[in-house]
């Protein structure tokens, strides 16, 4: 970023938010250093020149060992923090999550400040370590969702920044207060500094990314507005969230809600919204076991590894005991120039990050860290102080380039949104162990190898080299992690796949039985304004005939055949369940006999050889059993649909059974489920092997027929107009500069046809001559929130309660059925990546 830009950019509040952010990786910092230089005022190596206290110890004899404990204690309970944080943060947000460490941050520091003994230090330390962990996964999370796009890896090596101001801070006190008991106001002061965080980030925002995740739009832009300033153009930021018209419409739809119903029915969806997100982001088994990230998880593990087992911690936590025999008084000034160097190198360095790659600065960093062990193990064996303290800056320097604030931002750019908390826990998981073997282990190797110590450490450098040169990809410039790991989306076999379906599209995870697919409940009386396409009348439809059509699974369906004023095409009701009936169909025509209305099938029940009436009622009363119908009462609602022409109720629409007794309404709950299918002319001529929509057609029929999902059965209104209505030579077309690299959407546009010419009324007279009009509602069983309201028509004829994912029968099953060919991947592999802001759940 270039800083002659930084205050046309970056508003005050963006940098307050930043800074009380970073506090936490300042913290993990000086709780890191916070031993270092009063280790031998703490160990009783020196003697004191002020009176102890009668409650607390002026001091605690330990050994190399039990010091090593101390030291590590921390480690143990930074890998606490670390695994825990990641799903935290992708449960209750990053804000929340940060506030809750501070409580950590400051209980910690009260043990180890009060301590009187080894344990209860030791114990102070795990309490912080807890705190530490957690800060330094969700931090780098937070900066690289609140950061401009551009510069994300500039800010993201904040998070290493404020780390090394920490341990300055640390070595600051350490080299005033290192004297009596003045060591327990340098422990002390890490609870002070929390407590400051924990304030400070009750004026500071949500990421306004995981807002927008969570279905909160309308909030995310706010914050992102007041992030980036009011002149800045937000549009394409939150495009690259992934989020797109359906979300628009919602955050419009946000300005209208005035009354409290309207807020709550809002607040409905939004959680609804919110549990389905949190549903989608994957575990760290998940992650580890996922074939696109398990390589991701192997990467960040060994960078994480590589950043602890190079030996900075060495320097860190222990420099100024390992080189107060060299450099005597001088040590502690050392390190304090050690700290100071490695804030301006990484603050100098940062830049380099987006200019010259995460890659190229870690392979850098590594071979200079190398380079700088083989000095300093020569220095310390030949005595060579200032061979030793060059070759400590160095060290520290080299660490600053890459090692630092790389690992950070490299494991949140290797994965896609749905695993970044999972891997981010992977990655410090990783790093607090080996921090615990280093700081565990350094004293009592240093204790026994002295300067060849730093031998190992050369050779792991050198090992960590070869392997992030052959494995680690670069991120930098890559828009998505198809890019970053060289993958070209050929679909077969992976496309319809789970794992290559977005994560926000609803029914990901639905299983064929016996839960139905996840549904949105929908109201759009909220929306301001009709739909472009809605016809402002209705064309009068007409069922002619139906008849009884079984299936391959053994259950039966009905098919109607309907004609109307608007063309002259035959169009299509494909009905599941006895309660839904024609309107039309079951009216009486003149002139017609019996016979001649259980021909064109308006009849109830089931035919069989001598039946002479279409009516139950009339054979029950033939064979002198009990009638069940009654007269109309303007008191009981009554489906108009379920009426003959004499005024006396039929066994017909919500009150029919096969046998024509009647039954009890369905719940509110067992609403009718209906899909609006528009036929393929491929699909008549060459098997639908471009599109799905085979597959979609089957799928409905399945949920329809199935008793446990569909109670009051369902409906397929089959249009008789191909998809767009643009004929078959123009689809044919369309394929044409699809394979020439266009998606859907653009090669319509290239012909001059528009992105939807489908008109619904046609549907929506058919569904209120099937009963299925009016307040009550139904289930519409489609991934495109659009198609909501064109089905309900000009005045809301159809009332759409709630919106039913459609998962076409290969998603499901991961490509093992249904088609399979380049062309239809390519087909669906468009309306995943260019369509998916309609599969969202709204």
């Amino acid at each position: 970023m270039d800083p002659r830009t930084w205050l046309r950019d970056l508003t005050p509040y963006f940098l307050y938010t930043l800074f009380v952010a970073t506090i936490g990786p300042l913290l993990f910092g000086f709780h890191l250093a916070e031993l270092n230089a009063p280790e031998d005022v703490i160990r009783c190596k020196k003697k004191s020149i002020v009176a102890a206290a009668a409650s607390l110890p002026q001091c605690m004899h330990m050994n190399a060992t039990q010091w090593g404990a101390v030291g590590s204690m921390y480690t143990l309970g930074g890998l606490i923090g670390a695994l825990s944080a990641g799903p935290l943060a992708g449960r209750y947000g990053r804000l929340n999550t940060m506030r809750f460490t501070t409580l950590f941050f400051a209980l910690g520091p009260v043990f180890e400040a009060l301590s009187p003994n080894i344990g209860v230090m030791a114990f102070g330390r795990v309490v912080s370590g807890i705190g530490a962990g957690a800060a330094v996964v969700v931090v780098p999370i937070y900066i690289s969702e609140i950061s401009p796009p551009a510069e994300k890896g500039f800010f993201g090596a904040f998070t290493q920044v404020m780390c090394n101001v920490g341990i300055l801070v640390a070595q600051l006190l350490g080299y005033f207060l290192s004297r009596g008991q003045y060591w327990r106001i340098i422990l002390a002061a890490g609870g002070v500094i929390g407590v400051g965080q924990f304030l400070g980030l009750f004026l500071s925002a949500e990421s306004p990314k995981f807002l927008a995740e969570q279905g909160d739009l309308h909030q995310a832009k706010r914050i992102l507005r007041k992030l980036r300033g009011s002149k800045f153009d937000i549009d394409e930021e939150v495009t690259g969230w992934g989020v797109g018209a359906a979300d628009a419409l919602d955050d419009e739809e946000q300005t209208l809600l005035q009354d409290d119903d309207h807020m709550s029915h809002h607040s409905e969806v939004s959680a609804s919204k919110r549990k389905s997100a949190k549903e989608d982001a994957l575990s760290i088994l998940q992650v580890l076991r996922h074939p696109d990230y398990n390589k991701a998880a192997i990467a960040v593990i060994m960078v994480m590894l590589a950043q602890q087992l190079s030996g900075i911690n060495s320097i860190v936590m222990y420099g100024v005991s390992l080189l107060a025999d060299l450099l005597e008084s001088n040590s502690a000034l050392l390190n304090l120039g050690v700290s100071a160097i490695n804030i301006i190198v990484t603050a100098g360095c940062a830049p380099l990050v987006d200019k010259l790659g995460r890659k190229t600065c870690l392979l850098n960093s590594l071979a200079g860290m190398g380079i700088s062990s083989l000095l300093l193990a020569v220095g310390i064996m030949r005595s060579v102080p200032i061979l030793s303290a060059v070759a400590v800056l160095l060290f520290v320097s080299s660490f600053a380039l890459g090692l630092g604030p790389v690992p950070f931002i490299l494991s949140s750019e290797l994965v896609g949104p749905d695993a970044v908390g999972a891997t981010q826990s992977i990655a410090l998981g990783a790093n607090w162990i080996a921090t615990f073997a280093v700081a565990q282990f350094f004293p009592m190797a240093s204790a026994v190898l002295h300067g060849k110590v730093y031998f190992i450490f050369a050779a792991l450098s050198a090992f960590f080299f070869i392997f992030i040169s052959w494995f680690v990809p670069e991120t930098k410039g890559k828009k998505t992690i198809d890019e970053v790991w060289g993958r070209e989306r050929r679909p077969p076999p992976s496309l319809i796949s789970p794992a290559f379906t977005p994560p926000a599209t609803p029914g990901f995870s639905t299983p064929s039985n016996p839960r139905p697919p996840r549904s949105t409940p929908v109201d759009t009386s909220l929306l301001p304004a009709p739909a472009p396409h809605l016809l402002q009348v209705l064309p009068i439809v007409e069922c002619e005939v139906r008849a009884r059509i079984p299936t391959t699974t053994g259950q039966e369906m009905w098919l109607h055949v309907y004609r109307n004023n608007v063309d002259t095409k035959e169009h299509l009701a494909i009905v599941f369940g006895n309660s839904i009936r024609s309107r039309s169909l079951d009216a009486e025509r003149p002139g017609e006999t019996e016979l001649d209305r259980m021909t064109r099938g308006a009849y109830v029940g089931r035919l069989y050889p001598g039946r002479t009436s279409s009516r139950i009622e009339e054979i029950k009363r033939a064979e002198g059993l009990a009638s069940e119908r009654k007269p109309f009462s303007n008191s009981e609602p009554v489906n108009m649909g379920a009426m003959e022409s004499n005024g006396v109720l039929t066994p017909s629409s919500a009150a029919s059974s096969e046998s024509g007794d009647v039954q009890p309404p369905p719940s509110n709950q067992e609403l009718p489920l209906v899909r609006i299918h528009s036929e393929c002319y491929t699909g008549e001529t060459v098997w639908s092997a471009r599109c799905d929509c085979g597959e979609q057609l089957d799928e409905a029929a399945r949920l329809m027929a199935d008793p446990s999902l569909s109670p009051s059965g369902g409906a397929i209104v089959y249009l008789r107009q191909e998809g767009r209505g643009i004929g078959l030579g123009e689809k044919l077309k369309a394929y044409n500069l699809q394979d020439l690299g266009n998606d859907t959407y653009e090669a319509n546009i290239l012909l001059r046809h528009p992105a939807d010419a489908r008109s619904y009324g046609l549907a929506t007279a058919m569904l209120m001559d099937l009963g299925l009009g009016g307040e009550r509602g139904i289930r519409l069983l489609t991934n495109n929130p659009d198609k909501v309201r064109a089905v309900e028509g000009p005045a809301r004829e159809v009332v759409v309660r709630e919106r039913v994912a459609m998962v076409p029968l290969a998603w499901k099953t991961g490509g093992k059925a249904g088609i399979r060919s380049e062309e239809v991947e390519k087909y669906l592999s468009t309306k995943i990546e260019k369509f998916k802001h309609m599969l969202s759940q709204k």
